[in-house]
């Protein structure tokens, strides 16, 4: 006579299910099995099982919180099915074996839908498929569409297949969570772990250190000089040595190319920089890996001291990550975390997550800096600067914004955006009869990107602006950066687009190069322009550059401009052109005009 325990799910909201079974439904979903595709090895131990026990149906069936999903099937022609049907419902609530030997007489399913209609079950047998944490996950099943018998032998090798679906389960976890070079566990493992610790000591203090063992330049040193066999020969020996350093009762995790993760019970402060000051000391010894290979390292650590909630673990690998980076810009051994260093790369994430939406919903705006030209005494362009006014941060500079992007492919997004409001603003202008350049400003990244040139013409056609009173501004840095920018910068130019180098005097002032790329307009760094009424060496360094910038071709215009003094300086030696704030700080669109009247309006004579 077989025992089989009967235990109907009720059916339950997430928030009014028993802790037991929100425990379960985590350790469930931590599997990552759920809605994974097909798999050959489980298929075969499916098929194999139906064979052996001579059933027309088999599955692994995996019971989430409202369905049964079958992870492999045989006979079976839905991929899941609601778990109020689910007769492996039941299977999951007992350790034993479950056996159904006619369901038409069994009064818990004689009314399933799955037996009074397709696939017609009258016989189910199946076997808990238990995790390591004691959390049962679903069941191997076999099915009939007639009564009949089980004996202990079948039995006894349905328990085998589920073993063995097990063992298989283990496998497909242990290739994800596992680092292929030191077995160690590795960054997911910790994610898991984390979330379980949350589950089983919930409150409890902890510490998560992180050590990074080679920065990125030694590392890339490293494989370039003996390749990365021998690389992961030297990983191995420092997980060994990090092993035998810590104690037994201590979990050790491999989270990056190069870098460990310790994760302790939080004593005193003292213990755990005792732990840190322990590890750095032991692995600042060279020691000798496997293959003969004498190894040094400089290793920095982060700590984190966090509490088993779910609230703070979220957050915990970031914040660790964090202080990590705080010892490695400080130099020092290791680093606790602080939220006063966090502040700006958390400011900083939130600003980038917000760029796309703020691109959108009108957050930036283009402001107009007018260029006067010292011939003519006329405004002969304008150039676009962004602004970002953010509902949170509130004014953001553009030089935190701009940096950020550059960092990403948001800038081009942003510069696309740029280009198109100015030559909308410029047809506007144009329109009103006021015939002005317009500058906007381009990154190394830009000028890198395959689809720039495309742009730039899609852009001038669609507002009907001529190339030639677009004048883009590049720093030196990004016109030097490689030979697609030359490429890009000489397509450009034959656009009748004009090319300004913005910046002069602070960058590479790699003059070898400067004469080979098409630029018309040397643009003198603010920082050179403003101290020249006091600074004799200062105007003779101006004087010196303006006189080589003519003498090589070059139009010249000074920006940072702020004193009567300066701009008549600039105009007595020479220079072309001037911007800055004693001729106007940067205005609204709608306030060109007027300044322009008042300024005696445009005059395009070919000056910047």
């Amino acid at each position: 006579m077989l025992e089989v325990s009967i235990c109907v799910a009720p059916s339950l909201t997430s928030s009014e299910l028993p802790l037991h079974e929100q425990e379960r439904l985590f350790f469930v979903r931590s599997t990552g099995l759920l809605d994974t595709k097909a798999s050959e090895a489980f298929d075969r131990l499916t098929r194999l099982a139906a064979s052996l026990l001579q059933v027309p149906m088999a599955a692994i069936s995996i019971v989430d919180e409202s369905r049964q999903w079958f992870k492999s099937r045989v006979g079976i022609d839905e991929a899941e099915t609601a778990r109020s049907d689910s007769f492996c419902t039941h299977t999951i609530e007992t350790s034993s074996v479950l056996v159904v030997e006619d369901a038409l007489l069994d009064p818990r399913f004689a009314d399933n839908r799955m037996v009074t209609g397709a696939p017609g079950i009258r016989f189910y047998a199946g076997v808990p498929l238990q995790l390591p944490s004691g959390h049962t996950l679903g069941s191997l099943c076999v099915i009939d569409t007639r009564p009949r018998k089980f004996s202990q032998q079948q039995i006894a090798l349905l328990r085998d297949f589920a073993a063995m679906v097990m063992a298989q389960i283990d496998l497909h976890q242990m290739a994800g969570r596992v680092n292929e070079v030191t077995r160690l566990p590795n960054r997911a493992q910790l994610a898991d772990d984390l979330a379980a610790a949350c589950l089983a000591t919930p409150g409890r203090p902890a510490t998560l250190m992180l050590l990074e063992v080679m920065s990125n330049t030694q590392l890339q040193s490293a494989v370039r000089a003996v390749g990365i066999r021998p690389l992961e020969v030297a990983l191995r020996s420092i997980a060994t040595i990090l092993m035998a350093a810590l104690p037994p009762d201590v979990d050790l995790y491999h989270v990056g190319e190069t870098r460990f993760a310790v994760i302790y019970d939080a004593g005193s402060s003292s213990g755990e920089e005792d732990i840190a000051t322990a590890l750095l000391s032991r692995m600042s010894k060279p020691f000798v890996t496997e293959g003969g290979i004498t190894v040094q390292l400089a290793m920095h650590a982060g700590l984190v001291h966090f509490h088993h909630t779910q609230a703070e673990i979220a957050d915990v690998l970031r914040m660790a990550t964090t202080a990590l980076y705080q010892a490695e810009a400080e130099q020092r051994p290791w680093a606790r975390y602080s939220a006063e260093f966090d502040m700006p790369h958390r400011r900083a994430f939130a600003l980038l997550r917000a760029i796309p939406a703020s691109l959108a919903n009108g957050e930036f705006r283009l402001v107009y800096q007018p260029k006067l030209n010292l011939h003519t005494a006329r405004i002969s362009g304008v150039e676009a600067l962004a602004r970002w006014r953010h509902p949170q941060f509130g004014e953001v500079s553009p030089a935190e914004f701009i940096d950020l992007m550059e960092r990403t492919t948001l800038i081009h997004d942003f510069t696309e955006w740029v280009l198109h409001k100015a030559l909308e603003q410029l047809s506007i202008w144009r329109a009103r009869g006021l015939d002005l350049t317009i500058a906007v400003n381009v990154s190394s990244r830009n000028l890198e990107h395959p689809m720039f040139l495309h742009m730039l013409r899609n852009a001038c056609a669609l507002h009907g602006v001529h190339p030639k009173s677009l004048r883009l501004e590049c720093t030196e840095n990004a016109v030097m950066t490689g030979t697609r920018t030359a490429t890009t910068l000489a397509a450009v130019r034959a656009m009748d687009i004009c090319i300004s180098l913005d910046d002069f005097g602070v960058g590479y002032s790699n003059l070898s190069c400067l004469h080979s790329l098409p630029v018309e307009i040397l643009k003198l760094d603010q920082s050179l322009i403003k101290p020249i009424a006091n600074d004799e060496r200062a105007f003779t360094l101006i004087q010196s550059l303006i006189s080589m910038g003519h003498a090589l071709g070059y139009q010249m215009l000074a920006e940072g401009v702020e004193t009567a003094e300066v701009l008549d300086l600039l105009k007595h030696h020479g220079c072309d052109a001037a911007q800055g704030y004693y001729i106007s700080r940067p205005l609204e669109a709608d306030a060109i005009p007027e300044f322009l009247k008042a300024s005696r309006g445009p005059h395009v004579d070919g000056m910047p």
